[in-house]
């Protein structure tokens, strides 16, 4: 077994190093299996470093450490800190952002993706005293609790709290490596685990992440976030270009290269989106003022009567300036 020191900068549980090996595809979904039971389909993708932006000024960015889409969109958050009661007004936030984050069209809020929000508590969340906590939205039915929807849940991991278990092996090798706190401990993880596959899987990635300390660092001090974010308009093969090999040249022209064909692409959808809306408020008897107003003056009336008349020479009109200057 090669020799590591384990540091606060290169244990399992520090963030960047969390992100670097839990974006392994193979990692991350043995991960979700083993804490929430799904199966994701080989070909998810996970991404650490995830911002989102929501799209408009009032919304402040935020950061998921692991995400991905599947069937559901699901996120992985390790948290060394925050253990008042603040952290779960920040759990539901992030869940309700990464519901928000969604694209709904002609209103169809049936084809929103479930959103599963994970966050693992190197010791424990407020008050819990708990190893696994499930937070759903329910309400009161006549003095009973009932699901209300799945839309929203919330999976608490308290990692002060982990006692082993014989029915979900895998499970306890997850929990013992992100308890790693020095190199005695990861030399007990790979006595116990370095056989298995899921223990081999994190210990052979830790161990690659773990040696490259000078990519640890780029990754810790780059913005990361941005270049993460347009990952899903680049290739498989660029993908794994930029960020397995970290050159950085090729993360600038990545974080180009995304950015061109993410705006291009969202332009045309957002536009074509809105025509949809507006064909559909047109059906259901809105004049064109109130359609106007609909989609907050960004279409003209005049251009919403070439849409009535299904005229194919509109051409899109621009926000006028606010009224009060």
């Amino acid at each position: 077994m090669e020799k590591i020191i384990v540091t606060n900068d290169n244990r399992p549980s520090n963030f960047v190093v969390f992100g670097l090996v839990f974006e392994d595809r193979q990692i991350f979904k043995e991960t979700i299996r083993c804490v929430l039971g799904d199966e994701l389909n080989d070909k998810t993708y996970a991404v650490s470093e995830k911002e989102d932006k929501m799209g408009a000024p009032i919304y402040n960015r935020i950061r998921f450490d692991v995400y991905a889409e599947d069937a559901k969109i699901y996120s992985l958050d390790m948290q060394n800190g925050y253990v008042g009661e603040m952290i779960r007004n920040r759990l539901v936030y992030y869940s309700c952002r990464a519901i928000g984050g969604q694209n709904v069209k002609d209103f169809e809020y049936d084809k929103l993706k479930n959103c599963v929000v994970t966050f693992i508590f190197e010791k424990h969340s407020y008050k819990s005293k708990r190893f696994m906590t499930n937070v759903y939205m329910a309400y009161d039915d006549d003095g009973k609790m009932a699901k209300y929807s799945d839309l929203l849940n919330i999976v608490e991991v308290n990692l002060g709290r982990y006692k082993r278990t014989a029915d979900n092996i895998e499970l306890n090798i997850l929990c013992e490596f992100l308890r790693i706190q020095n190199s005695e401990h990861l030399e007990e993880f790979y006595t116990n685990h370095g056989e298995r596959e899921f223990g081999k899987m994190l210990y052979d990635k830790y161990m690659k992440i773990a040696f490259d300390k000078e990519r640890i660092e780029r990754v810790a001090n780059m913005q990361l976030s941005k270049l993460k974010s347009q990952a899903k308009y680049l290739s498989e093969n660029e993908i794994k270009f930029f960020w397995e090999e970290g050159k950085e040249e090729g993360v600038k022209e990545g974080v180009k290269k995304g950015e061109k064909k993410g705006e291009q692409k969202a332009e045309k959808k957002a536009h074509a989106e809105k025509v949809n809306m507006v064909k559909n408020l047109i059906r259901i008897g809105l004049t064109n003022s109130q359609i106007s107003e609909a989609t907050d003056f960004t279409m003209s009336e005049e251009y919403i009567e070439t849409l009535r008349a299904d005229k194919k020479t509109a051409k899109k009109i621009k926000t006028p300036p606010d009224s009060d200057g």
